[in-house]
């Protein structure tokens, strides 16, 4: 049987240059004029799982402070009493498993460091990714590994405080397999969700520069 690596060097890949939340998606209203809101507030925080290492209040609070840090940068300030838009970030964590199939045969020396969870497609520990994993090989001569995960998700809604109603949601989502990397990854997730966002960060707009006539500039230099 022959060895199908693919799925897990790409994922791996993204991981390493991205960080554990690589798919982003977003969803908004097209009615809801984003220009008119200045100001925002968060709404009343319900922890889904208050002692699980996926979803905790640090990873909440690091969450909220990297969003609000966000808004702040794209001119919107805090109002508690009437807020322009209601903020709320909803955490999701579901169980998934994978199975990875390679051969028995023994591999030759040259092309060992490049196989498998070799130092070149894992950059993390080895336990990162064999933390909860389990082999199984058969006799016609190919191994399973089973690598049990989680696959997470943080996402962002913003909802119009007067209308009551949701315009606009941005999600980041990947696959963890080690709780102890979710908060390096916050600030990266966050900072790919607003990116999605229709009001631009302040620094981010373009400046207009101001055009030069060359024929004056030219006129000048012969004077």
């Amino acid at each position: 049987m022959k060895t199908n690596y693919s799925i897990f060097f790409i994922s791996v890949f993204l991981f390493l240059t991205c960080g554990i939340y690589t798919e982003i998606s977003v969803t908004s209203d097209a009615t809801a004029g984003f220009s008119q809101y200045k100001t925002f507030a968060w709404l009343q925080d319900n922890l889904d799982t208050a002692n699980s290492p996926y979803n905790n209040e640090i990873i909440r609070n690091n969450i909220r402070n990297y969003i609000g840090k966000s808004f702040a940068e794209r001119g919107f300030t805090v109002n508690l009493d009437t807020p322009d838009v209601l903020l709320q970030v909803v955490i999701s964590n579901h169980k998934k498993e994978a199975k990875y199939y390679y051969s028995v045969n023994p591999r030759s020396y040259y092309y060992t460091p490049y196989y498998y969870c070799s130092e070149y497609y894992c950059p993390y520990n080895f336990e990162y990714y064999y933390r909860n994993s389990a082999n199984y090989c058969y006799s016609m001569g190919y191994c399973v590994e089973v690598i049990n995960y989680v696959e997470g998700a943080i996402t962002l809604n913003v909802i119009d405080r007067i209308e009551s109603k949701l315009i606009w949601s941005g999600t980041a989502k990947g696959d963890i397999y080690d709780p102890a990397y979710i908060n390096r990854s916050i600030h990266p997730a966050v900072e790919a969700i607003m990116e999605k966002f229709p009001v631009r960060s302040i620094d981010n707009k373009k400046k207009e520069i101001p055009s030069v006539d060359r024929s004056e500039t030219n006129n000048s230099i012969k004077r």
